[in-house]
């Protein structure tokens, strides 16, 4: 199916912001040459630069939003490793990925107004992964858009370091310790044993007795 003059010019788009020059190659008529387009061709679908790129994120999302579906179709993973979504994402398109979630941007999706709206096509996905894993009692109750800001937040970190150079792996190296961060980070946050609460209990217990022993 060929494409039409909207699906080309998006692409282009979004070509022009996976290149080393991100935002700064992305202009009308850039844009129109890289989609073999006039500009005034450009103009008819699109006012301004603006909606031009407010327009290419927004398809943008469905692109990351199959890269966690994909991640979550794996059996041979635990539920949170859909992150590998993001991380793959974040691996195959790194300047598209900077300018997603790493820019100041008038259309941003921000905490708390926008995420506790459901506006974010892939923190939704995230939440009800959460959501579900405390019905199961897998992590323990807690706010659940906090606690998927919190991984979200922790995989996000890891993968800018990651792209900046800072941590000096192979990308299959660097999956394995993001796959290993993000468990001790869940190990955190995951619901205690009947026994693990036994003895946290009876470790409070005993330091209040030694606090009323040296009154």
């Amino acid at each position: 199916m060929s494409q039409s003059t909207r699906e080309k010019i998006l692409a282009a788009v979004l070509k022009l912001l996976e290149s080393p020059q991100g935002i700064d190659a992305v202009t009308m008529r850039g844009v129109a040459t890289r989609a073999g387009i006039t500009p005034m061709a450009t103009y008819k679908h699109f006012a301004n630069r603006d909606a031009l790129l407010h327009a290419a994120t927004a398809a943008e999302y469905g692109r990351l939003s199959a890269y966690i579906t994909r991640a979550n179709s794996r059996k041979s993973i635990s539920a949170l490793h859909s992150m590998l979504g993001y991380f793959d994402y974040a691996c195959d398109h790194p300047h598209l990925f900077r300018y997603m979630f790493s820019s100041r941007r008038k259309d941003l999706f921000t905490f708390p107004v926008d995420l506790n709206a459901g506006k974010s096509p892939t923190l939704n996905m995230l939440h009800r992964t959460v959501a579900g894993l405390m019905e199961e009692g897998i992590l323990k109750r807690d706010d659940v858009f906090e606690t998927s800001l919190t991984i979200w937040a922790h995989a996000h970190g890891l993968i800018t370091l990651y792209l900046a150079g800072r941590i000096k792996l192979s990308r299959n190296s660097f999956r394995k310790l993001y796959l290993r961060s993000l468990d001790r980070l869940l190990d955190g946050i995951r619901k205690q044993s009947a026994h693990s609460e036994f003895l946290l209990a009876t470790e409070e217990h005993r330091t209040r007795l030694h606090r009323v022993r040296e009154t």
